[in-house]
């Protein structure tokens, strides 16, 4: 049966960095959330049934299995891998399901583990690859570090050419490739302890962004403002670069409008309230038509 307190926080998901991810545990289940209104709620399977590789239902890395969904408030079980016991399965997800629906989100994050890929000039911290809660965690060190920008089908970045000659690549692979430079041949990464660490040193949009060329320099302010309406959910950010990135996110209203519940905090509450009736209209115009 389930049973001791559930413990409640948000981390960084990476890489690359799409969100900052909400979990709630308990015991060997957890559920997981995006933008506070969709849960996965998950069940650690044992050796056993991990041996089975039951790929369609479990998570291979983490060795967790899907058992629920709760969407908009309403809890969807799924079939169960048959190595777990359905009564502890339902009281689990019981258990997570009414935690979740009176939480106060954003949770506060506890990734304070940060694995930092560096500049190759200087040393400085270029590009955050890893977080974790654990400092044991610490160990599942990737063997070459390198940063992934978030795909293009799946974030579309503004190009900042109107009608190039030939074909380009997307500017998120650009940018990668600008960073997978900048790193240089032998990329070196490194863990920092951030819990009393506020410094400049470490770019508050997890990535560098100054760059040497106007073009560059382009090619890196595309993808942050692309990228706001995601960035507005890290906590600790200074509210000057908090109200940069909130101007940028007004241009995507649905996101702002999806993710709006997990912003920590909010500088232009204006702004973001007009981004958000903006959506609402035009997802109501939308069914209309």
């Amino acid at each position: 049966m389930v049973s001791g307190m559930i413990r409640m926080y948000s981390r960084r998901q990476l890489s690359p960095f799409v969100g900052q991810i909400q979990i709630a545990e308990i015991d060997r289940a957890r559920a997981l959330s995006i933008d506070g209104l969709n849960w996965a709620v998950q069940y650690a399977l044992t050796d056993a049934a991990r041996q089975q590789k039951r790929e369609a239902l479990a998570d291979p890395e983490l060795h967790y299995s899907l058992v629920a969904t709760i969407e908009y408030g309403e809890l969807k079980p799924r079939p169960l891998h048959p190595f777990l016991d359905p009564e502890d399965v339902r009281a689990a997800t019981r258990d997570l399901c009414q935690a979740v629906r009176r939480a106060d989100l954003p949770f506060a994050a506890a990734d304070w583990y940060e694995y930092w890929l560096l500049d190759d000039s200087d040393g400085r911290p270029l590009a955050l690859l890893r977080s974790c809660v654990n400092e044991q965690d610490i160990e599942l060190t990737p063997s070459r570090p390198a940063w992934v920008a978030m795909p293009a089908a799946q974030l579309e970045v503004p190009a900042p050419e109107t009608s190039p000659q030939t074909y380009l690549p997307p500017v998120n692979y650009r940018l990668q490739t600008l960073v997978e430079e900048r790193a240089g041949a032998r990329p070196r990464a490194a863990w920092f302890d951030r819990r009393n660490a506020a410094t400049d040193d470490f770019p508050p949009c997890l990535i560098r962004e100054n760059w040497n060329s106007e073009h560059r320099q382009q090619l890196c302010d595309r993808y942050i403002r692309r990228l706001a309406p995601r960035l507005l959910m890290v906590q600790g950010l200074p509210q000057s670069v908090r109200r940069r990135l909130e101007q940028a996110a007004r241009d995507y209203v649905f996101e702002v409008d999806r993710f709006f519940p997990l912003y920590p905090e909010v500088v232009d509450r204006n702004l973001l309230t007009a981004a958000r009736v903006e959506a609402r209209l035009r997802r109501a115009t939308e069914v209309q038509v």
